[in-house]
């Protein structure tokens, strides 16, 4: 491991938990005892060998049975493409459907996250399809993409659970909306959608400004909701929403793909480091 890897682990500590399964037990049961909720993820994406993708799915269902036997209070999020997307659609599909199947078997949720725009259509199509044998299944959608609104709409006429968040993967201009403020209007008026209209959904975000606007819509639309946040940044704040009564969730990733992505984390989303040094101030 060179220089530039060994001091992007150090950072790296703070929102992942290790690089196997164990260490995202511990952290879960620790998250758990401060009254937060987890979501756990194991690091991967874009494989391209059937192999490695059954691997994947081996590691969802330990996963699964971990958290069950561990009594811990939360559940797993899949990336698709770990599961053979980028190969065929069908393969992914019925590695998903055993996911959930075992999910199902352990009155666990199941989360699917959203990756890069490509797989945005392929994705939900999948998701559709699982959503119609297995109702505790929800995705992930990415505020900051101009097509969102209408996916949204989409998802929640098909009674979709979903998570919002703003979006962590570099794209194109021509598709995502252009400044900070815009993406923070889109989100809330998405999130009034998902206040209006959804049974369950989460949401993902630091920014205090969407946070204190989903806490005024919840005063007078009294759903089911929860935030999520990243592993290691605004404990201040998520232990100030616990006390408040909120439902909070830490998204707690493990694996030995970790480079990736820290990397990603931080090129492409360079406050997050600024949000990292306040945590460990």
């Amino acid at each position: 491991m060179g220089l530039k890897e060994l001091v992007l682990l150090r950072i790296a500590k703070r929102w992942i938990c290790g690089v196997d399964l164990k260490s995202a037990i511990a952290s879960a049961k620790k998250d758990n005892s401060r009254g937060l909720g987890v979501v756990v993820n194991f690091l991967g994406e874009e494989i391209k060998d059937p192999a490695t993708a059954d691997s994947h799915t081996e590691e969802y269902l330990r996963l699964q049975r971990a958290l069950a036997d561990n009594s811990i209070h939360g559940f797993p999020s899949v990336k698709l493409t770990q599961l053979g997307l980028v190969l065929d659609v069908p393969s992914a599909s019925s590695r998903l459907e055993k996911i959930a199947a075992n999910s199902e078997k352990l009155n666990q949720w199941l989360w699917v996250d959203m990756e890069g725009s490509k797989f945005t259509d392929s994705t939900i199509s999948v998701y559709e399809g699982a959503l119609e044998n297995h109702k505790r299944i929800g995705v992930a959608i990415q505020s900051y993409l101009k097509r969102t609104e209408n996916d949204l709409k989409t998802l929640l006429n098909m009674g979709a659970k979903v998570r919002l968040v703003k979006g962590a993967y570099h794209e194109s201009h021509d598709i995502v909306l252009p400044s900070r403020q815009e993406i923070r209007k889109n989100y809330i008026n998405q999130m009034q959608m998902l206040f209006d209209q959804g049974e369950f959904f989460a949401l993902g975000t630091h920014d205090s400004v969407l946070v204190n606007a989903a806490k005024k819509m919840s005063d007078s639309k009294h759903v089911d909701f929860e935030f999520e946040f990243l592993k290691g940044i605004r404990e201040d704040l998520k232990e100030e929403l616990v006390r408040s009564g909120y439902k909070v969730s830490d998204y707690l990733p493990y694996g030995d793909q970790w480079y990736n992505y820290s990397k990603r984390r931080i090129t492409e989303h360079p406050s997050n480091v600024w949000l990292l040094l306040r945590s460990l101030v």
